[in-house]
């Protein structure tokens, strides 16, 4: 990606071409730990407004499948618009609630499921985030991530990956979701994207030592965001 330090993008002779979409830096990082390839299978179960989705198609070339789920309508028809004006065709949108349906189970070599959640790592864009939430914010959402990513691990295929990540700098929402995912689902385990030797120096720099992204701001000088990576394995664990 490129990072436009002055100026507006949308005002250039390039906007609604389909050539960029505008991201936050830290979001287009989490992509890089969904290194698929073309003519994979992957499903993007939160995928409105369809950043996320459009920079896995340009991983893939466009080869392949995606399929970019979201529930409400409005997001639904903002992740079309954004995939139509990019010219992805990989991709096949799906409206549904991934805790309810979970399309072609266990047949994606890569799940992501980017959760709703707090938001508060983006506290240094918008602080007036602060004020919107409220202490029973986090166990209310941390029990809904827990249930999308067990539902969505349907869809992960033996010796696939599930990438959880949250815009949230909270514990709560982050650690201990995995953690309690992994309660749940002995068939999968974590797994460090740094093993499969195919990791890009951006990636590298915001990788902890357990192979968690995590870029903080005092750090990193990007927003506060999380993903983990987990791989589903042929057998439970003990």
């Amino acid at each position: 990606g490129l990072t436009v330090t002055a100026g507006n993008p949308y005002k250039t002779p390039l906007a609604g071409k389909g050539l960029f979409v505008v991201q936050d830096e830290a979001s287009q990082l989490v992509t890089s730990m969904l290194p698929a390839r073309p003519g994979q299978r992957v499903l993007d179960a939160c995928a409105a407004p369809g950043g996320k989705t459009t920079a896995l198609a340009g991983a893939m070339k466009d080869e392949g499948l995606i399929v970019a789920i979201d529930r409400r309508p409005r997001r639904v028809a903002l992740l079309r618009s954004t995939l139509r004006s990019a010219g992805v065709t990989a991709a096949r949108v799906v409206q549904a609630d991934i805790r309810q349906s979970v399309p072609l189970r266990a047949a994606f070599d890569w799940v992501l499921v980017d959760a709703p959640c707090s938001g508060l790592g983006t506290i240094r864009r918008d602080p007036d985030i602060r004020w919107r939430r409220v202490p029973e914010d986090l166990p209310r959402m941390a029990g809904t991530q827990v249930e999308m990513l067990v539902q969505s691990a349907e869809a992960v295929a033996p010796d696939g990956r599930l990438v959880y990540a949250t815009c949230s700098s909270e514990p709560e929402e982050n650690d201990e979701v995995v953690a309690r995912f992994l309660d749940a689902r002995s068939d999968f385990e974590r797994d460090d994207p740094r093993d499969s030797g195919r990791v890009s120096p951006g990636l590298m720099a915001v990788l902890d030592e357990a192979g968690n992204f995590r870029t903080l701001p005092h750090l990193h000088d990007l927003e506060a965001f999380f993903a983990t990576r987990l791989r589903r394995t042929t057998r439970t664990r003990s």
